[in-house]
């Protein structure tokens, strides 16, 4: 597989701080907090465009175990909302959050993992 990234791609995940405006918007744009997850490619860009077999194992290895604790976040924290005595449209916003922060929690964090295990920091 041939990454094509460049040394900027990292700035998708800014357009992660339009998750703020659904605080005075529709709920909906706390879906954008999700975009946090592009700082994922800082990570990618540094481990550079060679794949060997290491590295795949390596990325399968991280993935697990960012997707497993990314999911027990997300997991817990619903866990925990649902004891929450509020009113449904609080409850429907800050699902959306949980939802959102997850994924580019588990985006990052496999990233961050396949980097750290790649070059043995």
């Amino acid at each position: 597989m041939k990454r094509t990234l460049s040394n900027k791609s990292w700035l998708i995940g800014l357009l992660g701080f339009l998750g703020f405006s659904g605080t005075n918007g529709p709920p909906a744009m706390y879906l954008f907090f999700a975009f946090f997850g592009g700082l994922q490619y800082y990570w990618w860009y540094k481990l550079g465009a060679e794949e060997d077999e290491r590295l795949i194992e390596n990325r399968n290895i991280a993935g697990t175990m960012a997707f497993r604790i990314a999911f027990c976040f997300g997991f817990l924290g619903s866990l925990v909302l649902s004891f929450l005595s509020h009113d449904y449209e609080f409850l429907y916003r800050a699902e959306l959050i949980i939802l959102a922060l997850t994924f580019a929690l588990g985006t990052n964090l496999w990233a961050y993992l396949t980097y750290k295990y790649d070059t043995g920091e």
